[in-house]
C-alpha cells in the first residue's frame, strides 16, 4: 500500500501540505550539504543525508520521549486494566462494554496517559518522509550545487545540433514516457534528473565530439549523487551493490522493532505474570516480521537517499529506545521506593 502511495507521489509534485515541508527541509538540507561539500566534496550528498537524519531525529526527540513515556505508563497500569477486564468478563451487552470502556479511559486519564501519545511521532514523521521522497528524487530543486551541475549538462546538450540532439534523446524520452521540449533548458534539466547511467552511456556513445564536454560533468554528477557505490537519486533495484541498501534497510527495521518489543516485554514481565493483551501482542509480533519485508521492498523502488535516511533513522531509534527504556525504568523504581517510604 505504501509503495502505491509513493508511486502516486512520484507522478506529481508536493501538495499543499507536503510542499511547504519539503521546501523548509530542503533549505536545511541544502545548508547542511554546503557545509559538508566545502569540507569533503566526495560523496558529500550521502554524508549530508546522514547528518540531516541525525538533526531530524534530534528535533523529534521530545515526541519520542513522550511516546516512550506513554508506553511505559501503559505498562505500569496493566494490572489495574486487567482487574477492570476481569470485572466485566463474560458481559457482552453494550451497556457493560460501554462501562468498561469508560473505566479504562478514566484509569488512563487519572494516570496522565494519552491515547495518541504512541501515534504522534508516526503522524509527524509521515509527512516528513513524503517530503524527503521529493527532496531525494529531485535533489536539483533543493541543492544548489546539484542544480548548477544539471544546468551545465543541459547547456552542453543545447549546444548539440538539433537533429543530433533529437536522435540522442528521443529514445530516452520515449522510454521514460516524458513530454520534453529538447530546445528548452528547463525541460532538459528535468530530463537530466530522470536519466539513468545506462541512458547516459547510450548518449555518450553517439555524442561524438560533445562526449568530451559531457564526460567530466557526468563524472561530477556521479560523484555528487553516489554514496558507497550506490546512487542516491535512482532506485537501487535488484542489481549489486544497490540491492544491499534495501537489505540493510529491512534488517535495521527489524532490529528497531525487535528492540522496542523486547524492552516492552521486559517491562511487562516485571509488572505482571499474565498478559491481558495477548492477541494484540501477537498482532504486533506479526508486524515485526512484516514491516522489515515491506520496507525492504519499498526501498528497492525508492530513491537510494530515502533508504539511507531510513536506515540511519532506524539505528538512531534503537539507541533512543534503549536509552529511554532505562531512564523510565530507573525513574519508575525511584517512584516506587518513594511511595513505599
Amino acid at each position: 500500500m505504501l509503495e502505491g502511495i509513493f508511486s502516486v507521489l512520484a507522478a506529481g509534485q508536493p501538495g499543499v501540505i507536503v510542499g511547504p515541508i519539503a521546501r523548509f527541509l530542503g533549505v536545511i538540507y541544502n545548508a547542511v550539504f554546503n557545509v559538508i561539500y566545502s569540507i569533503a566534496p566526495d560523496e558529500s550528498l550521502g554524508i549530508a543525508i546522514i547528518v540531516f537524519t541525525i538533526l531530524v531525529k534530534t528535533v523529534l526527540m521530545p515526541l519520542i520521549y513522550k511516546q516512550q513515556k506513554s508506553t511505559f505508563a501503559m505498562q505500569k497500569i496493566q494490572p489495574e486494566m486487567q482487574k477492570i477486564q476481569k470485572k466485566y468478563a463474560g458481559k457482552k451487552d453494550p451497556e457493560s462494554q460501554q462501562k468498561m470502556a469508560l473505566e479504562m479511559q478514566k484509569l488512563q486519564k487519572d494516570n496522565n496517559i494519552s491515547m495518541f501519545g504512541g501515534c504522534l511521532p508516526l503522524l509527524v514523521q509521515l509527512p516528513i518522509l513524503y517530503a524527503l521522497f521529493y527532496i531525494f528524487q529531485q535533489a536539483f530543486m533543493y541543492i544548489d550545487v546539484v542544480a548548477q551541475n544539471y544546468e551545465s549538462i543541459s547547456q552542453v546538450l543545447l549546444s548539440i545540433p538539433t537533429q543530433l540532439r533529437l536522435d540522442l534523446l528521443t529514445n530516452v524520452i520515449i522510454q521514460h514516457d516524458l513530454t520534453i521540449d529538447v530546445a528548452s533548458l528547463s525541460d532538459l534539466v528535468q530530463l537530466v534528473n530522470t536519466m539513468t547511467s545506462t541512458d547516459w552511456q547510450q548518449v555518450l556513445a553517439g555524442a561524438g565530439e560533445f562526449a568530451s564536454q559531457l564526460t567530466p560533468l557526468l563524472a561530477e554528477k556521479a560523484n555528487l549523487e553516489t554514496f558507497l557505490g550506490i546512487s542516491l537519486v535512482e532506485a537501487p533495484g535488484l542489481s549489486f551493490p544497490g540491492i544491499l541498501l534495501p537489505i540493510v534497510a529491512g534488517l535495521t527495521t527489524y532490529l528497531s522493532t525487535y528492540v522496542m518489543t523486547r524492552q516492552n516485554n521486559q517491562s511487562k514481565s516485571q509488572e505482571q505474570s499474565e498478559d491481558p493483551t495477548a492477541q494484540a501482542m501477537q498482532s504486533m509480533k506479526m508486524m515485526n516480521y512484516m514491516m522489515p519485508v515491506i520496507m525492504g521492498v519499498m526501498c528497492i523502488n525508492m530513491p537510494g537517499g530515502l533508504g539511507i535516511y531510513w536506515t540511519v533513522s532506524n539505528l538512531i531509534q534503537v539507541v533512543q529506545t534503549m536509552f529511554f527504556h532505562r531512564y523510565f525504568q530507573r525513574h519508575g523504581i525511584k517512584e516506587a521506593k518513594h511511595a513505599n517510604r
